[in-house]
């Protein structure tokens, strides 16, 4: 998803990620514009915690590697809330990110969770589809989608400080350690 001119790639006017719904039912919305058009995907919490967790390390890498680049530039005051219309293009299935150094931009990859769980028959009679996504943005759009996302992440329900489990408004149930498994917090049964 980007302009094309001959060789010339250009980003994303606009990337922000937000949640709607009440904690605990919350729908994640990654969304884009180019241009005047507003595109947004369905994403699920843990890929917006990666996302939170895997921009700023992908930046610091860039900067190690290439340290002839400028600290990226970033809007003084950004709109980062989520524009109308809200109906997604599809539901992602998985998200990769990486560094394009020739045009100096961020790639996201995103792939529909359809296409994640299609077959390779299925996969070859769509050969006009493509199966992945290429959403370009600048680094300094990029360290903003990271901080957008870890505040839409923040803003949900508090998490218990001895399991990790979110905590409802009607409380929480939370077992012993001595209950618990070593594998992840996972419970023994």
């Amino acid at each position: 998803m980007a302009y094309y001119d001959e060789d010339d790639i250009y980003p994303v006017t606009r990337i922000t990620v937000g949640a709607i719904g009440d904690p605990g039912r919350r729908v994640f919305i990654l969304q884009a514009q180019v241009g005047g058009q507003t595109i947004s995907w369905v994403i699920e919490k843990d890929q917006a915690v990666a996302l939170s967790r895997t921009i700023p390390r992908l930046l610091a890498d860039v900067r190690l590697e290439f340290e002839e680049l400028a600290e990226p530039l970033v809007a003084a005051k950004p709109n980062l809330a989520l524009n109308e219309p809200l109906e997604p293009e599809f539901r992602v299935g998985s998200i990769g990110l990486g560094y394009d150094r020739l045009h100096d931009l961020v790639v996201l990859t995103l792939v529909d969770a359809d296409t994640d769980e299609s077959t390779e028959e299925d996969l070859l009679d769509e050969l006009d589809d493509e199966p992945e996504l290429h959403v370009f943005t600048t680094r300094g759009q990029a360290m903003l989608l990271g901080l957008q996302v870890e505040e839409a992440v923040a803003a949900g329900r508090p998490h218990c400080p001895s399991c990790g489990e979110p905590i409802d408004d009607f409380g929480h149930f939370c077992l012993p350690q001595s209950a618990r498994g070593k594998r992840g917090g996972e419970y023994l049964v």
